[in-house]
């Protein structure tokens, strides 16, 4: 009995022993601790007035608030600032983002202080967010920002909610009651950026499209043209609809974005209220759209979704989500900004790939680019040397699926020496105006 008990028990450690052992060489851990100073990562949506060269920070209870900590600087790609750090499990993170001072750290989108922004350390925690201004920059949601232009407010039947627009009319048509002209359509995000002459430092503060647009006029480059920008986003431009009829509103529940149904808002409310009140010629043959950034993926994508509704079409910069390169109607898996959660409204969670392709230019072009040939294309963007501050890549892509479908890009494409900045916007519409013009009159 004894004998059999001892080898009862001999048994037990050897099988525990190998146990273990095999455990070990097949990679398992019988206990695991958690990381001691895991990586959390930050990812947030800046606000279009931040210029290409602003340095961003974290500063925060980890750092002594310090706002310009040189081992907390945010690297940067277009409109998203970006980090990843490591921090003590479990330790609770305050902080702000500041351009390098607290003079211009960031405010809510009325200017008030807003209250810290938190975080935990953990494996595989991500802190995302939006800044929606900068304390330097403020807006009035009300201002015209640009006497030339009118503001306009009106309601949406398709939106459900006021939504506002400013207009540019040329000087002939207020005092010649007949006359109608053309009309181009700006888009970026909030309808105040093409006129704003401080959307970012670039603009030096005294220009904008509209000064850009006399100056061709003067110089008898261009004719008399209806310019309209509307808006895309909600109130503090911190949600972008890119101009489509949002696949899952209800995931931002903000009112001022209403039903989410952007795209239905262009066609039926926008043009036909620009149409009906101001002088510009009726049809898709007289209208033009052109974008920056955003601005860009809507005008482009606005132009594959309704050829007939649009006779020139431009983009600079824009940003456009890449085609899978073995199936044309999904968006490729390695894109990591189609997956961010900016979009998550746009697109839904998990994300909707049957939509995302019929609502993206790259893979509308591969799915039925044949209705491409009959517009005209003025696409530009910023060279490779300067990514992944610019969108180099996905403009080269848009250009070569342009080519591969018969349609010609009437600009350069790459522009040297540019970067992602409202200046080379306006510089952008200064090689594109006149061929807008020429095209729609």
């Amino acid at each position: 009995m004894w004998l059999t008990l001892i080898l009862f028990v001999v048994g037990l450690g050897l099988a525990f022993g190998l146990g273990v052992m095999v455990g070990r060489q097949r990679g398992f851990a019988l206990f695991s601790a958690p990381e001691a100073t895991p990586l959390v990562n930050f990812e947030f949506k800046i606000p279009a007035d931040t210029a290409p060269g602003d340095q961003l920070y974290l500063t925060g209870s980890f750092n002594q608030w310090r706002p310009n900590d040189p081992t907390y600087v945010l690297s940067r790609s277009a409109d998203i600032a970006y980090g990843a750090w490591p921090f003590t499990n479990g330790l609770r993170l305050d902080f702000k983002l500041t351009r390098g001072s607290w003079s211009n750290v960031e405010k809510a989108a009325d200017g008030s202080e807003m209250p810290n922004r938190t975080g935990i350390a953990a494996s595989g925690a991500q802190v995302k967010g939006t800044v929606a201004a900068w304390a330097d920059r403020q807006r009035d949601a009300a201002k015209i920002y640009d006497e030339r232009v009118e503001r306009v407010d009106f309601f949406s039947q398709a939106l459900g909610i006021t939504r506002t627009f400013y207009i540019y009319l040329p000087i002939e048509t207020r005092s010649d009651e007949n006359l109608r002209v053309p009309s181009l359509y700006l888009f970026r995000g909030h309808e105040r950026e093409w006129i704003n002459k401080t959307e970012d430092g670039t603009r030096g503060g005294n220009r904008n499209v509209i000064d850009v647009y006399e100056e061709l006029r003067r110089q008898d480059q261009i004719g008399p043209m209806v310019m309209v920008f509307p808006g895309m986003t909600n109130a503090n431009d911190g949600i972008h609809s890119l101009g489509i009829n949002l696949h899952s509103p209800e995931l931002v529940a903000d009112p001022s974005i209403g039903t989410g149904l952007f795209e239905d808002f262009i066609y039926r409310d926008l043009i036909p209220y620009v149409e009906t009140h101001y002088p510009v010629l009726f049809g898709g043959a007289h209208r033009s759209l052109d974008g920056f950034s955003l601005g860009g993926f809507i005008s482009v994508n606005q132009a594959l979704r309704h050829p007939n509704e649009w006779a020139s079409v431009g983009a600079y910069d824009g940003l456009f989500f890449w085609d899978d390169p073995e199936n044309a109607e999904i968006i490729a898996a390695r894109d990591s900004v189609f997956e961010r959660n900016l979009f998550d409204a746009n697109f839904g969670v998990p994300r909707d790939h049957t939509f995302a392709a019929q609502h993206n230019p790259l893979t509308l072009l591969r799915i039925d680019g044949a209705q491409a040939s009959k517009l005209q294309w003025l696409i530009e963007y910023g060279p490779e040397s300067a990514e992944p501050n610019v969108n180099y890549y996905r403009g080269a892509r848009l250009d070569e699926l342009l080519r591969e479908v018969g349609a010609h890009n009437r600009l350069s494409g790459v522009v040297p020496n540019a970067n992602h900045s409202w200046q080379m916007a306006d510089e952008h519409m200064r090689r594109s105006l006149p061929y807008h013009y020429q095209q729609t009159q």
